[in-house]
């Protein structure tokens, strides 16, 4: 019933009844991995040796889900990526904290250990940021809220920590420069058409409206992220970068000749420059910028991309986390059976998500919860289980038989269910 199954498992036939006390800890085994682990179960007791902190951490957390009896044997177990990631999109559909932190507490027990918080777009800005408050006293009211939606500082140290001991890193994305319209709704001076107002948009899909490219939208994206990263201690920030409409740039004389005085043959080059001018920025303050891959921009130089679109590395890139909408993005519809709630118009089984063989040559690997058709933490985690059960088991790097899977799935999901987790169809 273990999920993620660990890597190396030799079972001996008897148990021992578990109880906490039986547990002994020896000395750190640094061959283990920081995050790896090893278990010696035996009618002495159990003798639980890490690899570091995390692999205490997650050796417990193996035993806590064998329950009351632990089979004699031998554990050794870590795990294959270093980033096994989820993203939450907390911009278009606003989720509590008391949410988030549920959401780490369960990212813990499947051995997940990224929290992608998308925190702005075009529908929502749900950051507080001092420097510039309309963006969420605008940014977080879509659709006539009276009371802006956001997670203030305290909230974020608070989650920042939760997941700190959980051995989670959360790690923040504010979009640019597209997917920006919550932004301009707030400060129409960073827009193409400064005299024109803007609501925070209500539809779904991708605004036209983007950053304009002038040196003082650039400062004060850089500003936006001087504050964040204040916040959020992690190594990485995400600027998404993804989806940049050009018909702004392309009819607006000011872009146009701001793109002439840079040297820049048109909006894909553009949009190259402004992630690279944060990409500089975050160096500067010891970070690493992720975005989204763009099939006709070239990585920036000392950036980590997200692979979305493929399932594969490709020869051409080097520092790659793949999250490829075939096999992880939770929003599709689990199976085509009728009578579901709304969700993008795609199927992904739970037999999709187990077979996502990565590269592994990739970074890592995270699956996807965009929210457009996901307006409250119950739906969240009606789309998120049991897929992301599978999902643990690919990242951890255990998985290949999925019949031995569903027999471990059945138990894993009681367990879940006795904790009031909402669980999706089982569609194998």
């Amino acid at each position: 019933m273990i999920i993620p199954r660990p890597r190396e498992l030799a079972v001996l036939g008897d148990s021992l009844a578990f109880h906490p006390d039986l547990v002994r800890f020896t000395p750190e085994d640094p061959s283990l991995g920081e995050e790896g682990y090893r278990l010696d179960v035996g009618p002495s007791g159990i003798r639980l040796t890490p690899g570091g902190r995390a692999g205490r951490f997650y050796g417990l957390q193996t035993l806590a889900q064998f329950g009351s009896a632990v089979p004699y044997g031998t554990i050794e177990d870590r795990p294959r990526f270093g980033w096994r990631g989820v993203m939450l999109d907390v911009a278009r559909h606003f989720m509590p904290k008391e949410f988030v932190l549920r959401l780490i507490d369960l990212l813990a027990e499947h051995k997940l250990n990224i929290l992608h918080l998308h925190l702005t777009d075009d529908q929502g800005w749900r950051l507080e940021i001092e420097r510039y408050p309309r963006l969420t006293e605008v940014g977080g009211t879509r659709g006539g809220a009276v009371t802006p939606r956001f997670y203030t500082r305290e909230d974020v140290r608070e989650i920042v920590a939760y997941a700190a001991e959980r051995f989670v890193t959360i790690v923040p994305e504010i979009e640019m420069p597209g997917h920006a319209q919550a932004a301009i709704a707030a400060y129409p001076e960073l827009g193409n058409e400064p005299d024109r107002r803007l609501e925070v948009w209500s539809e779904w899909g991708i605004s036209e409206h983007v950053y304009n490219l002038e040196e003082s939208t650039i400062e004060f994206c850089q500003a936006v992220l001087d504050e964040v990263v204040e916040l959020f201690p992690g190594p990485y920030v995400h600027v998404g970068g993804d989806e940049c409409p050009p018909a702004e740039w392309e009819r607006s004389a000011r872009a146009k000749r701001r793109m002439a005085e840079l040297g820049l043959s048109g909006p894909s080059e553009a949009c190259a420059w402004f992630i690279g001018r944060m990409a500089e920025h975050l160096q500067r303050r010891g970070r690493r910028l992720i975005c989204w891959d763009e099939p006709d921009r070239e990585p920036t130089p000392g950036t980590t991309v997200m692979v979305w679109r493929d399932e594969q590395v490709g020869v051409d890139r080097t520092d790659i986390i793949l999250t490829p909408h075939t096999r992880t993005f939770l929003d599709y519809y689990p199976s085509d059976a009728p009578g579901q709630p709304l969700a993008q118009p795609n199927v992904l089984t739970l037999a999709d998500t187990y077979g996502f063989t990565p590269d592994p040559a990739a970074r890592g690997v995270q699956c996807q919860l965009w929210t457009e058709y996901m307006p409250s933490p119950e739906q969240v985690e009606y789309m998120a289980f049991p897929r992301l059960c599978a999902f643990a088991e690919v990242a951890w790097g255990s998985s290949g038989d999925y019949p031995d899977f569903l027999q471990r799935l059945d138990p894993h999901l009681a367990r879940l269910t006795a904790q009031g987790v909402r669980i999706g169809p089982l569609v194998p």
